[in-house]
């Protein structure tokens, strides 16, 4: 370790916020396409970019702006909100034009002293919460500001070795990256299925009625968050799910950012979901889908369908995933009219059981591979943030 330096982020990094004058685009400035990607705090998540719900500047825009470019290879770091999560900007985005906002910076990597696929992942695991939780501020808007960001110190090992490293774990993410893009494939070949035998052929004799008639519906809870001795980061304790993981994970679920204590569990009556129950968000961000990869528990924000014939799961899953939740909201505001209740006497469509038997025959395979998958994804996951820690500390050497 005589070799290793200590570093702070200001020597790492050239540290670029957005341009926050005159021109900083207005609402009125923003559009669903355009020349410039104006990035909004949705496009830069805990697993990198989403580009799901984009804002474009014009090029006329764009020109007024003199600083919060993007260039490839940089990193860019959210400093507001949720502050701390990560995206890369490599080759891979197919966007040739990107600023930030004023909620995040540019974090342009020294290559005198960094690696910047070293420093990257480094940034994105759990490694970075030590280095930045000291420094963040505010408990309603949490936020770092840049003058605190640069203070931030990190050890690093010779550049050959931090390039080593960095090879290591990004093989590790390859093999991730594969499985999560084969499982798409699946999904996306299951629901084909699923379109074309329960919408474009669905029967008018298919029975319609409340979802509670078909399924056993539980609804999740939250001790006091006041009382901070209920919850835990501390893996052996019970799983319980947020709309947030929700959103990281794709159709199976089995882990969490936060733990309950089995003493919360048993002294708030919190409902366990078993394995294989489907759970469907339905506050705040409504109608996210995911089937327990074991038994778990959720926050209020969460319910469970479970289901009564194993060969009516794939059925479930595809029709609460493509639901129409606006159809059950009497507001403007989905978030806000949809409750537990509406959830339970939602309606459902109930096909003949010999259609959902076909249907299971033919998905069924491709829930267990994809099911596989995520297995192994867990598991080389939990290898990657293992080896992450000891590489850093220099545990373990690798070979330059």
């Amino acid at each position: 370790m005589t070799e290793w330096r200590k570093y702070y982020f200001k020597d790492i990094f050239q540290i670029i916020d957005g341009d926050r004058g005159v021109n900083y685009p207005k609402q009125s400035d923003l559009y669903s396409e355009g020349f410039c990607l104006f990035l909004n705090t949705g496009n830069v998540t805990s697993s990198g970019f989403n580009f799901e719900k984009n804002q474009f500047i014009t090029k006329e825009k764009d020109k007024m702006l003199r600083k919060g470019k993007l260039r490839r290879g940089d990193i860019v770091f959210t400093t507001r909100g949720t502050v701390g999560n990560v995206a890369l900007y490599d080759d891979s985005i197919p966007y040739e034009n990107i600023r930030i906002n004023s909620g995040m910076v540019i974090l342009r990597t020294n290559e005198s002293v960094a690696n910047k696929e070293f420093i990257f992942q480094i940034l994105k695991s759990n490694y970075k919460k030590k280095l930045i939780s000291p420094f963040i501020s505010g408990s309603v808007q949490p936020q770092l500001p840049i003058k605190d960001l640069k203070e931030i110190s990190l050890p690093l090992p010779p550049l050959p070795e931090q390039k080593a490293i960095a090879e290591v774990l990004s093989s590790l993410d390859d093999k991730i990256d594969l499985l999560t893009r084969q499982n798409k494939t699946l999904e996306d070949l299951a629901q084909v299925y699923f379109r074309k035998w329960f919408i474009e052929d669905a029967s008018d004799k298919w029975e319609v009625g409340k979802a509670e008639d078909y399924f056993e519906i539980g609804i999740g809870k939250t001790p006091p968050r006041k009382e901070e001795y209920w919850f835990s980061k501390n893996k052996n304790d019970v799983v319980w799910v947020s709309i947030s993981d929700m959103g990281k994970s794709g159709m199976f679920i089995g882990d969490s950012s936060e733990y309950l204590t089995k003493d919360a569990v048993k002294q708030f009556n919190i409902k366990c979901v078993p394995k294989g129950a489907i759970l469907l968000s339905f506050k705040l961000t409504v109608g996210r889908v995911a089937i327990a990869l074991r038994e778990l528990t959720t926050n209020e924000a969460i319910a469970y369908f479970k289901y009564r014939n194993i060969f009516e799961r794939e059925y479930l899953y595809f029709y609460l995933k493509m639901f129409d939740y606006y159809s059950l909201g009497s507001t403007s505001s989905i978030a806000i009219a949809v409750n537990s209740k509406i959830i339970k006497a939602m309606p459902i469509v109930m096909p003949d059981i010999e259609t959902l038997k076909k249907y299971h025959v033919v998905a069924s395979p491709l829930f267990s591979k994809i099911e596989a998958n995520t297995k192994q994804i867990v598991v080389l996951q939990k290898l990657r943030d293992t080896l992450l820690p000891k590489l850093i500390s220099g545990e373990i050497r690798t070979k330059m």
